[in-house]
């Protein structure tokens, strides 16, 4: 064989040999794409529950609710719904909402029973000892008889049907620029607020601003729960589970008093509410102990 034909035969196996190192990196780099992509859209594990974190670009991306095992969707942002239908409308707000609402009572169960566990034992670690005290502080409660009190909930069908007066199925400013679903006040001028076109007293009024709808919902459940206007709705929210019982004592909430409390009623019964308050998070996506 002539020098001429080596060197043939040894560049023709060199460009052979780079195609095929190029094709085995191709390959690993689209595995790699493919499980980056994967780890991406696997549910984010937090606390007891495996949360799925979902942005939205249009009202489609909002996932149907089609039984009582609700998926644990966190919603990293949210739409206007005005340009739907009445009904369309009501459908995807409790189909946004209600993911977050259920999330938010499943993990106080889950911290009422860690209170009640603590309580029951004779002898406490100090780590033990100071989760019950920042329990007890976080909460204004007075003992643990108290906080239990406290970390109790209420029906769904109470949360959605305020929810939706105060938000007007998720049209109102406050809810699209702070996800402000409970029309919940600001006083505080060093938190993220919205100021309201309205005035008390001359002064200017402002309410919350969130960054998401979740965060809105805990802030709500530990607003009733730390409130002093809120003791007799503690109180019997802790003897009954009939919502129609419980939101008689809702009267401080809002400034329209007896009012408030007639339009809430007429909310849950037209839009038959209580069916949502068997609804809880699918237990495929509870991690078990």
């Amino acid at each position: 064989m002539n020098i001429s034909l080596k060197l043939a035969i040894t560049i023709l196996y060199n460009i052979l040999l780079i195609i095929c190192n190029q094709i085995t990196a191709r390959g690993s780099a689209t595995q790699v794409s493919t499980e980056l992509k994967a780890e991406k859209n696997k549910p984010k594990q937090t606390g007891l529950i495996n949360i799925i974190e979902k942005p939205l670009k249009t009202t489609k991306d909002i996932e149907p609710i089609t039984s009582k095992f609700v998926k644990p969707v966190r919603y990293t942002n949210v739409l206007s719904l005005a340009s739907l239908s009445v009904v369309k409308k009501k459908k995807k707000f409790i189909e946004l909402v209600l993911p977050g609402i259920l999330i938010a009572k499943f993990e106080n169960k889950k911290k009422r029973e860690k209170v009640i566990a603590l309580s029951n034992k004779k002898e406490r670690s100090k780590e033990e000892q100071a989760y019950l005290d920042e329990m007890l502080k976080s909460y204004k409660a007075k003992s643990l008889d108290d906080l239990k009190k406290r970390l109790l909930t209420h029906p769904t069908s109470i949360i959605l049907a305020q929810a939706s007066i105060e938000c007007g199925w998720g049209t109102s400013r406050f809810f699209l620029e702070g996800r402000n679903i409970f029309g919940v006040w600001s006083f505080d001028s060093s938190k993220p607020r919205i100021k309201t076109k309205g005035t008390r007293n001359g002064k200017h009024i402002y309410v919350k601003k969130y960054a998401t709808i979740s965060e809105a919902i805990n802030d709500y459940l530990k607003t009733l729960a730390r409130g002093g206007p809120y003791a007799r709705f503690r109180e019997t929210r802790a003897k009954t589970k009939d919502p129609y019982t419980i939101i008689k004592t809702l009267d401080k909430y809002s400034e329209l008093g007896e009012e408030y409390i007639a339009k809430m009623n007429k909310q849950i019964r037209y839009n038959e509410l209580t069916k949502y308050d068997d609804y809880q998070i699918d237990p495929k996506f509870i991690v078990v102990n």
